[in-house]
């Protein structure tokens, strides 16, 4: 079970690490003044992650068919699945390490791509220059980045809710692999359940996580807010994005009984006769 365990969870890291370069992204488009350019230069790294994603579901939904085969057990998917969160945990951690050179990186290649009016040759220039990259390597963290920061006039409510959009999208496939493992007389409908876990998260983000979040920026960017709280900002959405992936590890086996007894709903609501 390990090397589809390690699979797995390389390629969730991969995902984490760029879904949390995506706050720094904003972060970028303030300091240059063009978010619409960032957030276009980001899909380069948006299609590693959908890539990443493709190749990671049928490793874990195999899990179900193994523990209906005798192969496994199903605390053992149950703990294959916490080692991979913790994967993605470590994604977070490494996403947040590297933000502060992926900002200095992203803002440069705004310049580029405003200069060169399409993506192509923008992405095309970066590789004939990535020898350069050193120049724009930051470290994580030094004393003098806590100037930057400007925790008094942020808005906090919107963060908290922000554990739970990372929480629910964390363990939204998962929690249907884990509960197709404890009953697979309904792993068809419980693989196609992802949605009812899913949606909570799309709901939170859509409706009170990323209209507040957008204000933040647009006043940053129009001077009616210091630079300092988009920074503010990307640095408390990573470090609720990383108490929600924690969360998400307790949490996994109590989604699934929800997912299964949905399952359950919908296979007697609609039985035969």
């Amino acid at each position: 079970m390990l090397k589809p365990v390690v699979i797995a969870g390389v390629l969730l890291a991969t995902m984490s690490i760029i879904d949390t370069l995506s706050y720094g992204v904003r972060t970028a488009g303030v300091l240059a003044r063009r978010l619409a350019i960032s957030l276009a230069l980001f899909n380069v790294l948006v299609i590693i992650s959908r890539t990443s994603n493709l190749a990671q579901a049928p490793i874990l939904g195999n899990f179900p068919d193994k523990v209906d085969q005798g192969a496994y057990l199903a605390g053992d998917v149950l703990t294959a699945l916490r080692i991979d969160l913790g994967f993605i945990i470590a994604g977070v951690i490494i996403g947040a390490l590297i933000t502060p050179t992926v900002i200095n990186m992203l803002r440069r290649a705004i310049e580029v791509m405003e200069e060169k009016g399409s993506l192509p040759p923008t992405v095309f220039y970066g590789l004939k220059r990535c020898w350069r990259i050193g120049q724009y390597l930051r470290p994580p963290f030094k004393p003098s980045y806590l100037h930057y920061f400007n925790f008094r006039n942020m808005p906090t409510g919107f963060l908290l809710f922000n554990v739970f959009v990372t929480c629910f999208y964390s363990i939204g496939v998962m929690s249907t692999v884990l509960a197709a493992s404890y009953d697979h007389s309904v792993a068809g409908t419980t693989t196609m359940l992802s949605g009812i876990v899913n949606g909570i998260a799309t709901m939170l983000l859509f409706i009170i996580v990323d209209p507040p979040a957008a204000v933040v920026i647009d006043q940053a960017i129009s001077g009616k807010r210091p630079v300092a709280d988009a920074k503010t900002m990307n640095l408390l959405l990573i470090i609720t994005r990383l108490a929600g992936c924690v969360l998400s590890i307790p949490l996994l086996p109590f989604m699934a009984r929800y997912v299964l007894a949905a399952a359950h709903w919908v296979d007697t609501y609609f039985a035969a006769g």
